[in-house]
């Protein structure tokens, strides 16, 4: 059954996917009559590989997420960690940011167990990619370092241009992110400079070590950043070349569902580049089509973001504005689809936790494993996680109408200018030190907490509109004083929304509403 499972392999890098993902489902079938519950997993992990690269990441979540519970269970710690890697990426592109990060950190938590070698690779790898698009573009050029640093110093079990390649990506993401706050785009020197240390590597064909199909994505991924590399040059010829490449289906990589994305988004950038507002208004509608149709939510949101450049740009503030409404929906919807994931997960992490034999080696990870859980790892306070798990918790349990739940969402006013002007340090230390002022303004019952970012949340349970609005006063009051020794003329200001639960109330719907009251408390601010 094994020698299936490779052949299989072979096929995904002869761009044969649907056949391996066939040929490895036939062994999983076989494993599942038999009972052989470690060819199970390996099964499971291939066809979390071949739905990866067709850009079913969703159904790559179900399966690794099984993977990695047998691989726990039977004690095989560096095929948890390659599942709990795997799990990290898939999660990413689904927008389940969190999610992603704690089985990043998880995997390379547990891989510092094991003896140094070149799967580390991999674990840093998609750590980095998991903050990547969490927008935590430091902590993802850490760990994208050290992947590259490990692949240099193990070049035989592993192969530099993953996370070259990424840290290429990372730049990308970056400047357009930055474009999108300050209206300007950086300079692309880091960028060419990245892409120049990939382009010797992508002419190789040897596969990547654990990792079948990975390189032909690469290579098609990598013309695509090189077409938008051109436009941002305004060398729209080169760029139309690039991109050409990139979706020609003889060349390899045709299954590379994430460079058939990007491939809009750059469609866009050359429209726009080149005066053609409707050109790039319909390839970033379409970009949003098709990324919401595979669940790709990343590239979604990269969508509603350019299509808000746009129109503001165009003048069309209006249809800036209900895209950006459009684009915070998805975001809330993303963030209740991983609420639902993670009861699934933590359902099965019981059942695993009730194994006598899993037991005694659990214990020693106990510590960090609660901590990564429900702790904000840069603040101190709770993490997404926790809050959606109380919030969900609070609205099923509401004793009385007359005592809801209400929520508030607090936002940094122009905290991207802190990080510009006073250095991502400073932005850091802002935002440690905002989220000690909310602890210590809320009430001992309230649950404060960092949604990502810049963002924050309190939870009122059993409380009213009003109870909360006067602790919400308090908590704007507290980071209007804050003071700063090693920045005199730094001044931090909040825009908070809060919201009351309603009868029957979903926890998508209530943040919905704190969230838009929270935009209109940033307008106001604005105006």
């Amino acid at each position: 059954m094994l020698a299936r499972l490779d052949a299989a392999r072979v096929l995904l890098e002869t761009n044969q996917v649907e056949s391996a993902r066939n040929q490895a489902y036939a062994v999983l079938k076989t494993a599942e009559e038999h009972a052989d519950r470690p060819l199970q997993a390996q099964a499971l992990m291939a066809l979390a590989q071949y739905d990866r690269v067709l850009g079913r990441f969703r159904r790559a979540v179900d399966a690794v997420q099984r993977a990695a519970q047998i691989f726990q269970i039977d004690g095989n710690l560096a095929a948890e960690c390659e599942a709990l890697s795997l799990l990290a990426h898939a999660n990413s592109y689904l927008g389940r940011d969190a999610e992603a990060v704690e089985a990043g950190l998880l995997s390379v938590k547990l891989g510092d167990l094991l003896p140094p070698g070149p799967g580390q690779v991999t674990l840093y790898n998609y750590l980095g990619v998991a903050y990547l698009w969490s927008k935590s573009f430091g902590e993802a050029e850490a760990a994208l370092r050290q992947a590259e640093r490990l692949a240099l110093l193990y070049p035989a079990g592993s192969n530099v241009l993953l996370p070259r390649m990424n840290l290429a990506w990372l730049e990308a993401v970056r400047m357009f992110k930055e474009r999108y706050f300050t209206g300007t785009l950086p300079g692309t020197a880091t960028l060419q400079q990245r892409m120049d240390l990939c382009d010797a590597l992508f002419d190789g064909d040897t596969p990547f070590p654990g990792l079948p199909g990975v390189r032909s994505v690469l290579q098609r991924f990598g013309r695509c950043v090189r077409a938008l590399l051109c436009c941002w040059h305004g060398e729209f010829g080169a760029a139309q070349s690039w991109l050409d490449a990139a979706q020609d289906p003889s060349r390899p990589g045709h299954y590379a569902q994430v460079a058939n994305f990007v491939v809009h988004w750059v469609r866009a950038e050359l429209h726009w580049a080149q005066h053609d507002a409707p050109g790039a208004r319909r390839e970033a509608a379409l970009l949003i089509e098709r990324a919401a149709e595979a669940e790709f939510e990343q590239m979604a949101y990269i969508g509603h973001l350019l299509l808000i450049q746009i129109d503001t740009r165009q003048g069309q503030l209006a249809l800036a504005l209900r895209e950006e409404r459009r684009y915070r929906e998805r975001q809330l919807r993303v963030r209740a689809d991983g609420l639902q994931s993670r009861h699934r997960v933590v359902q099965a992490q019981l059942d695993i936790r009730a194994s006598a034999r899993d037991l005694q080696r659990l214990a020693q990870h106990a510590n960090e494993l609660e901590r990564l859980s429900f702790e904000d790892t840069l603040t101190g306070i709770a993490n997404r996680r926790r809050f959606e798990a109380q919030l969900a918790t609070a609205l099923a349990g509401m004793p009385h109408p007359r005592r809801p739940t209400c929520v508030a969402v607090i936002d940094l006013d122009a905290f991207k200018s802190i990080n510009d002007r006073y250095s991502h340090a400073a932005g850091d230390e802002v935002l440690r030190t905002v989220a000690q002022a909310i602890r210590a303004a809320v009430r001992d019952s309230d649950l404060p907490a960092r949604l990502g970012g810049d963002e924050f949340v309190v939870l009122f349970a059993h409380t009213q509109l009003a109870a909360a609005e006067a602790v919400c006063a308090r908590i704007e009051a507290a980071v209007a004083a804050l003071r700063w020794d090693r920045w005199p003329d730094l001044r931090v200001g909040v825009s908070i929304g809060v919201a009351e639960s309603a009868a029957e109330d979903t926890a998508a719907g209530l943040l919905l509403r704190s969230d838009q009251a929270m935009f209109k408390a940033k307008g106001r601010v604005r105006g």
